[in-house]
């Protein structure tokens, strides 16, 4: 009998499923009781739909938190990151007050009081935590429907212009980050009790035939509608390129226009090399517009498994033609440097666009400028999607500041935006292309 059941229970630990097989794991948080500062009716009812969602698209473990306060809030990121050790899929979604201060995204508990910037570190919850509490899992998502406008800097002191419309985009590898609203933007709380963009993401998160690569893309375009063109979502991140499906895939094949998904597929096809991945793209696209090359392709491995891939000329030449946004002829010209003490000190200052790319390129490079002075930026910028920029300056305490953001949208055209944080005032003129 002793043996009988030493075989039973070593059967049961042999097949057991292990922790990262087929478990997807969500955190849902909503801050909108705030002590110290006006509620948010909407994170309340935007978390209820997010993890009705979640669930519908397979997450089998779904925690749901509300109004933390900071040392709740770091109990709930640490249990969570336990969670997503080894799992499938980790996706956490907030909804609440956030602020980009001293180069940093904050998201901020419900006792938060902020007198200061200076008090971010020890009342604020750091992006880079949340970053962390996902980086255990194979594929790693972070929703933040949080670019509401900041009530606590009005207080602060007049040398801080720590953001007062919503966050920064970010640089993180192998994490799908989406923000609500495209930095310096606000997020809509919209009119039917929840928000445009958890709306839209509670309907596309359990979609079927809907890669994790292209939500953020269905949710912006949702939006867009929603809004008349007011908010952007803006996806700041992006992970493999081989689709990732939370939901199983329907018998039939979907309708409707497939060129992303065929993009897709064809990028981590390029990307993993191998027969299986281009046979895959062909059994998705048997006629599709790269149908030749993964055919050469599965033909070229065949032989010899690990030929390279297709020379980067030739899968460009194949690929359909991108609409390109290209910024030139930026111009800054400094009509009231910043400050309200009238010292004549120069402001150093650099651009920040919310791809994550910096002008000047080094951490510390800035452009010093004096009343009167202009800043003729001698670079064009080309991006594959409408992007928004920031004029920032180093602050005095190793951080940096947003005297304003421009999003010039996707109108072509000559313009001149005024910008006046911490009242300054500064023109900046720029072209926009596209084509």
């Amino acid at each position: 009998m002793i043996r009988f059941w030493l075989l039973t229970v070593t059967l049961l630990f042999l097949f057991a499923p292990s922790a990262a097989e087929a478990r997807k794991v969500a955190l849902v948080i909503g801050n909108g009781d705030y002590a110290n500062t006006g509620r948010l009716a909407n994170p309340a009812n935007d978390i209820r739909i997010i993890a009705a969602s979640a669930r519908q698209a397979g997450f089998d473990d779904v925690t749901v938190a509300s109004d933390l306060a900071v040392n709740d809030f770091q109990k709930a990121m640490r249990d969570f990151r336990a969670k997503a050790d080894g799992a499938e899929v980790a996706m956490v979604y907030y909804a609440g007050h956030g602020i980009e201060a001293q180069g940093k995204n904050w998201l901020i508990p419900t006792d938060a009081q902020l007198k200061s910037d200076l008090d971010l570190p020890y009342e604020a919850i750091n992006l880079d935590r949340m970053m962390e509490a996902v980086s255990g899992a194979q594929i790693r998502m972070v929703i933040l429907d949080s670019c509401r406008n900041n009530p606590f800097g009005r207080s602060w002191r007049s040398g801080t212009r720590a953001v007062m419309t919503g966050l920064a985009g970010v640089e993180a590898d192998d994490v799908l980050v989406i923000f609500a609203a495209a930095p310096g933007q606000t997020a809509a709380d919209g009119t039917s009790g929840n928000s445009p963009f958890a709306t839209s993401l509670a309907k596309r998160l359990p979609q079927p035939d809907t890669p994790v690569q292209l939500l953020g893309g269905l949710i912006r375009d949702d939006v867009l509608a929603a809004t008349g063109g007011s908010q952007r979502p803006f996806v700041s991140a992006s992970i493999t390129g081989t689709p990732v499906y939370l939901v199983p895939r329907a018998a039939q094949p979907p309708v409707g226009n497939r060129g992303p998904l065929e993009d897709l597929m064809w990028k981590g096809a390029v990307a993993e090399n191998n027969e299986s991945a281009f046979k895959a793209y062909l059994a998705e696209f048997p006629a599709g517009k790269y149908a030749a090359q993964a055919n050469e392709s599965v033909a070229r491995l065949a032989k010899d498994p690990k030929a390279p891939p297709p020379a980067a000329a030739a899968v460009l030449a194949s690929a359909p033609a991108l609409k390109k946004y290209i910024l030139s002829n930026v111009r800054v010209e400094a009509v009231k440097l910043t400050g309200r003490l009238g010292l004549g000190l120069p402001d150093q200052l650099f651009l920040r666009f919310n791809t994550g790319e910096r002008f000047p390129e080094g951490s510390r490079e800035i452009f010093s400028i004096k009343r009167g002075e202009s800043w003729v930026v001698d670079r064009n910028f080309a991006f594959e999607q409408p992007v928004s920029f920031q004029l920032r300056e180093f602050d005095d305490i190793g951080g940096s500041d947003n005297i304003g953001t421009i999003d010039p949208g996707d109108t072509p055209g000559t313009f001149t935006k005024t910008l006046d944080g911490d009242a300054s005032d500064y023109r900046v003129t720029y072209t926009l292309t596209v084509g």
